[in-house]
Formats: C-alpha cells, structure tokens, sequence
C-alpha cells in the first residue's frame, strides 16, 4: 500500500509544470484599453489587434516581502490636485480647522463654567446682564463651532475631491 502511494506521489512531482499564462492587451474603438487572460474573451473585430503582455517582474512579488530593489528604483511621483497643491497644502488647511474647532470648543468649555459660575452665585437675580451677555456669547460660539465642523466634515472634503487631493490627506 505505500508502495503505490510512494509511487504516485513520486509521478504527479515529476510531471507537474509550472503554471504560465499569456496576458492579452487591446484598445477598443472608443480608446479604452482592456486586458485578459483568456483569448477567447477578445472580441472578434480586435483578435487581430489584440498583443501579448508580458508582466513586469520588479513588480511581482511571490514571497511575503516586497523586493527592495525594484522599490528604490522606481520612485512614485508625487500626486498634485489640479491646481498643483500637494498634500502639505491639504494637511495643513485640515488642521488649521481643527485647531480652530478645537479653540473654539475650549473657548465654549470656559463660558459654560462661566455661566454656572454666575448661576450659582445670583440664584436671587435671575435676569442679571453678566449671564445674558454670556448667554449670547455661548449661542454664537456655538453657531461658529457648528460653521467650523460643517466646513471640516463636509465643505472641505468636497473642495479637496473637486480638486481631485486624496481624501487621506485631510486626515489627522
């Protein structure tokens, strides 16, 4: 019984090959480009166009780790939004919104003390002028922190896909 197990395992080693597969490239009538491992899936009008690709071995890694050579010799270029504004110009227009959300909601935090400050020392007066200006004070901050997040959640990122920035670069 080992014996002919032994013996196929020993035939299937031997007669096993490599897998190769041709990769096939054509350019529709409209300009765009398509590829394809299987000829048969080629239109007919575009067999005679069709070429073969052969991939690019620096590019193709099969261990685990990526090879360090082909990494260092093709340097990725640095990816600009239309106007020409990288991603420092991004970061930094994101984070100076969060800076100022972030002032702003300290600022918040200090009249809200403020004002329970001044509602436990005048529980008699209940209308005092100090607690209405700082009434007022805490209703437009909080309409200003509401323009900031707005302008950081939603106006921001919509100006940076227009502008066609990555979406990571508004990130923190």
């Amino acid at each position: 019984m080992k014996r002919p197990a032994l013996l196929l395992l020993c035939f299937l080693v031997f007669t096993a090959t490599s897998a190769h597969a041709d990769f096939y490239r054509w350019i529709d009538r409209d300009g765009k480009e398509f590829f394809t491992n299987d000829r048969k899936q080629i239109p007919p009008e575009y067999q005679d166009r069709a070429t073969v690709v052969k991939p690019d071995e620096n590019r193709v890694t099969v261990s685990g780790r990526p090879d360090r050579t082909a990494r260092a010799s093709a340097p990725a270029s640095e990816h600009k939004d239309r106007h020409g504004r990288g991603e420092d110009y991004w970061r930094i227009k994101a984070a100076n919104q969060r800076l100022k959300l972030r002032n702003q909601q300290d600022e918040y935090d200090l009249v809200l003390k403020q004002i329970e400050q001044e509602n436990s020392r005048s529980k008699r007066t209940k209308g005092s002028k100090k607690t209405s200006t700082l009434e007022k004070k805490k209703l437009k901050l909080e309409k200003e922190m509401t323009q900031t997040r707005r302008m950081l959640e939603v106006d921001l990122p919509e100006e940076a896909r227009k502008a066609d920035a990555y979406p990571g670069w508004l990130r923190e």
